[in-house]
């Protein structure tokens, strides 16, 4: 097996845990990463094979100012905003990857958000599994169906002639969508039916999370509750509120314990220590997720890690998928989106995503102090909450517990 890592590190956890499983029954695994990414991967996980390449072409994309993120920009909308409709780039990113599997021939790629490994995998001829939440979206809503009816039928901008333009020069038939980039042979969604916003197509299986399973319920007896604090970041994601504002509640709220986890963006208003641990290896995480009594997230992996155990979730997404995904746990009753997140679409043109196109969007959302505080308390006070997360978490065990994952990879490499 083989997988690339270039950052995210919920992404390399999850792979680094498949990997242990497959290492356990015999079988090679190796993790391609850049050399600016390789300390960090042996840091986080290391017992892994690790091969430094350089993937990604010497040249680099001109720096673009980034809008205020929305949920409701598609992926390719996030794409044409950090300048990657770019044919030659692509084309190029394509190539070195194309290279690498050629050189390792692996039996099986594993994909986990690495937007040209599709198509070096095809021209290869190697199977691709695809290990993301956010596949199956073209089987479902594009922006989530809570949100769709206010794009009024206008399209979204995207950036399929770059990929197009990459896929010919292969002689691969071209994609009609985007999002294809994710997908696979065989597509494992670290999910449940329950909880997932799209439909289930024959190709995709239902595994729950992909990472180790909670501890028997052993919880340290605590004077005041846990508010646990995970954030995706990188990805040039654009500067949030979010961390000013969580500062703000930590130093006002003393009926409460915290731990924050992130990187840079949060250092400027936390000193590390007990409250802000910074970025923890994937075991820490975890530990953290079985003695919490509310988890804040972006609405992603750890949304999904949180519910299996039976702790709601507090949901400020990124991305459109993680929108979805939030409301779908917010519908359940294991949690709540943030109110800010209903707030209606705003049509703007920008120059730094597009110069002419108009794009749906939240492009300056109030998140407050005040405003974390009443979700955070309102989902602390009422117990329904916390037996709704319950429910999910049996839904996801037992799609955890209904395939194995090292069979359903090896099956993909046959």
């Amino acid at each position: 097996m083989l997988s690339f890592w270039d950052g995210g590190e919920g992404h390399l956890a999850r792979v680094a845990h498949l990997v242990t499983l497959l290492r356990e029954r015999g079988d090679r695994c190796l993790i391609i990463s850049s050399s600016a990414k390789a300390a960090r991967v042996r840091t986080l996980t290391p017992e892994v094979e690790i091969v430094e390449v350089d993937t990604r072409p010497e040249s680099r994309l001109p720096a673009k100012r980034l809008p205020q993120y929305s949920h409701a920009f598609r992926h390719a909308q996030r794409r044409l905003a950090l300048g990657f409709n770019d044919q030659d780039f692509v084309t190029a990113n394509t190539g070195r990857v194309l290279e690498v599997l050629r050189a390792f021939r692996p039996h099986v790629v594993v994909n986990d958000y690495h937007d040209t490994l599709r198509i070096a995998a095809e021209a290869a001829g190697v199977p691709v599994v695809s290990l993301a939440m956010a596949h199956g979206l073209r089987s479902g809503p594009t922006l989530g169906a809570w949100k769709i009816h206010e794009l009024a039928d206008r399209p979204l901008p995207e950036c399929l002639r770059s990929f197009n333009h990459t896929r010919a020069q292969w002689n691969l038939a071209p994609y009609t969508d985007e999002r294809e980039t994710f997908e696979g042979d065989l597509n494992l969604i670290p999910s449940c039916p329950e909880l997932d916003p799209v439909q289930q197509r024959t190709n995709d299986v239902y595994v729950g999370p992909v990472m180790t399973p909670p501890a028997p319920p052993q919880r340290r007896p605590r004077r005041r509750p846990l508010v646990v604090s995970y954030l995706a970041e990188g990805n040039n994601r654009p500067d949030s509120a979010y961390p000013r504002a969580l500062a703000a509640l930590v130093r006002a709220e003393r009926n409460l314990e915290f731990a924050v986890m992130g990187s840079a963006r949060y250092a400027r208003y936390f000193r590390t220590g007990e409250t802000f641990l910074g970025m923890v290896p994937a075991q820490r995480y975890l530990d953290l997720l079985d003695e919490a009594d509310l988890v804040i997230t972006h609405g992603g992996t750890t949304l999904v890690h949180a519910l299996e155990r039976s702790v709601p979730v507090l949901c400020l997404p990124w991305t459109s998928s993680e929108a979805a995904w939030a409301v779908r746990a917010e519908e359940h009753g294991a949690g709540m989106l943030y109110p800010a997140y209903r707030r209606p679409l705003e049509w703007r043109v920008d120059d730094a995503v597009h110069p002419s196109t108009p794009l749906a969007g939240h492009w300056s959302l109030p998140i407050s102090a005040q405003g974390l505080s009443r979700c955070v308390r309102r989902i602390l006070e009422e117990p329904g909450h916390r037996a709704a997360a319950a429910d999910l978490a049996e839904r996801l065990s037992a799609s955890r517990s209904r395939f194995d994952l090292v069979d359903l990879v090896r099956g993909a490499g046959r």
